[in-house]
């Protein structure tokens, strides 16, 4: 039974993996900040503070894992322009902190990584793509990614995906907040100027669980399919969830108060992961009609 530690294994994509590798009969060492948020399961759970070295040693010699999959970050655009050291130090520096483990004892590395690397002129993205970001987050993603590649390391796989979704109730990822807003009444407004291609979570936890059967290495987009305008995407949302549309304010980046800047035609190409795994995303409409 081979053994995976997970990072951020509070987060949304934490909590994905852990049920799924779980139900996949490999044995999970989930890590994350705080009190574990996951109830009811079977495996272990740790507290790291992935930007801390020595931790990461304790963990890591206590355990052992044959595969890595590194989800820990900070996800917070606005967060990370204000608080650019520490954000490197979560995003970036941090994976350091694994890569002499891997290298030295031949374990398998599963970096998440994001389409903020582009400036969004000319999205959506291919793997091969030139990382140009314009915010820090970004910034800090593209250093974690380069400090993978020159560490050489025998097995690793870096999974860039974009605006990840999901239903799961105390979440904030971007269908619950839509969803939150929408019980609270009153209306929202979404840009209608930024591009993505929004995520299913269970898509990429199934993804990630192929490239560890199939041991699949080097750098996959993994997102949906469908090129949708923010703007588009939560009308979806609102109307999946027996809303009226009338109650979303369309505008544009520059009227609402972000800190960073955002790419406007961002998102990713997946035709590689088809390819190579027959990755085949769920389409929106179906993911909103299963939970209804």
């Amino acid at each position: 039974m081979k053994k995976i530690l997970i990072t951020g294994g509070n987060g949304l994509l934490g909590m994905a993996l852990r049920i799924l590798l779980s139900k996949n009969h490999f044995k999970v060492i989930a890590t994350g900040l705080g009190d574990d948020r996951l109830l009811n399961h079977k495996h272990i759970y740790n507290r790291l503070d992935v930007s801390k070295e020595e931790d990461c040693f304790d963990v890591l010699k206590a355990y052992n894992p044959d595969i890595i999959i590194n989800t820990a970050a900070i996800t917070d655009v606005d967060y990370c322009e204000e608080n650019q050291e520490k954000c490197l130090n979560i995003n970036a520096h941090s994976v350091n902190n694994f890569l002499s483990f891997c290298k030295k004892n031949n374990k398998k590395l599963i970096h998440l990584s994001t389409d903020f690397l582009f400036d969004g002129k000319l999205g959506p993205y291919d793997e091969a793509a030139e990382n140009k970001p314009i915010n820090y987050y970004g910034y800090s993603k593209m250093m974690a990614e380069k400090n993978i590649i020159h560490a050489e390391l025998p097995n690793f796989s870096i999974i860039r995906t974009c605006l990840v979704y999901g239903y799961k109730k105390d979440s904030d990822n971007i269908l619950m907040w839509v969803k939150r807003k929408l019980d609270k009444g009153g209306g929202l407004n979404i840009v209608d100027d930024q591009f993505r291609t929004p995520t299913l979570v269970s898509d990429l936890a199934q993804a990630i669980l192929q490239i560890i059967k199939q041991d699949i290495t080097g750098v996959y987009n993994i997102s949906g399919e469908e090129y949708l305008s923010i703007f588009d995407f939560v009308c979806n949302i609102v109307k999946g969830f027996g809303f009226d549309e009338s109650i979303i304010n369309r505008c544009k980046s520059k009227e609402i108060n972000q800190k960073a800047q955002r790419p406007k035609q961002s998102g990713l190409l997946i035709e590689k992961a088809k390819r190579d795994f027959d990755f085949s995303p769920t389409k929106l409409d179906v993911f909103l009609k299963s939970i209804k």
